[in-house]
């Protein structure tokens, strides 16, 4: 039953990611439907975030060494690797499956928590939602969920798929400790984009702000390369309806 709700959730998702935006282009003006409802949303995640998670993110960052949450953040990055290497299968990204299954292995030694290869092993991060761009599947209108933060439509099912992937080829333990980790990973993040945060707090407009970071941040780790040409293509355009 709880597998059928994430896929309820899932279809769901894509569809009104496909009704979402016209055309066959995977990467599309900002598409903000919602914006009413997001704004809103946003306004109680910056509620939470200045009330509890950046006050805990802080006493983290005052209390325990830098090379105590260095271990951590390795830890938990090592701990996402799975989902990278699902999705690098199946986007047929060999390189990048080989990659990412080496150093999970390697670092698994230490559980994640000591980087073995030094960094050095660069490795594409994927998740469903980039599969599904893969599938030239649009990326819907923008998002703001509760909790969760910013999220173009297409993502925010590829987030469901990832986690439910994550829970059945997981035992109870490591689900367990997952679930542990959730908050842990939260400030652990907020720590390292407190600065990021802090400013983006400060501008005149901070959900048109955060929008625009978020979408523009997003496209260029799923479409690398694409979204440059696309995006100079554009800068082009705009500058050949100026002479004009």
């Amino acid at each position: 039953m709880k597998n059928f709700k994430y896929i309820l959730i899932t279809l769901f998702l894509v569809s009104l990611s496909l009704g979402g935006c016209s055309g066959s282009k995977n990467v599309t003006k900002e598409s903000d439907p919602f914006e009413n409802l997001n704004r809103h949303v946003f306004g109680f995640n910056k509620y939470l975030d200045q009330k509890l998670v950046n006050p805990l993110s802080k006493a983290y960052v005052r209390n325990i060494p830098n090379g105590a949450r260095k271990s951590i953040s390795n830890h938990l990055d090592w701990m996402e690797l799975p989902v990278t290497i699902a999705n690098s299968t199946f986007q047929f990204d060999l390189e990048n499956t080989i990659l990412a299954s080496a150093k999970f292995m390697l670092n698994g030694l230490t559980l994640g928590f000591y980087n073995l290869d030094n960094g050095e092993t660069e490795i594409l991060q994927k998740d469903f939602g980039s599969t599904l761009a893969k599938l030239n599947v649009p990326e819907g209108p923008f998002l703001v969920v509760p909790f969760l933060g910013p999220k173009m439509t297409r993502d925010f099912s590829g987030y469901f798929v990832d986690r439910q992937n994550m829970t059945n080829v997981s035992s109870t333990t490591v689900n367990d400790i997952n679930l542990i980790e959730i908050p842990i990973n939260v400030i652990d993040t907020r720590s390292k984009l407190s600065s990021a945060i802090d400013k983006l707090y400060n501008s005149p407009d901070p959900y048109t702000k955060m929008k625009s970071y978020y979408i523009q941040n997003r496209r260029k780790n799923v479409y690398n390369e694409k979204y440059h040409n696309i995006k100079n293509k554009n800068k082009d355009e705009e500058f050949e309806k100026l002479l004009q």
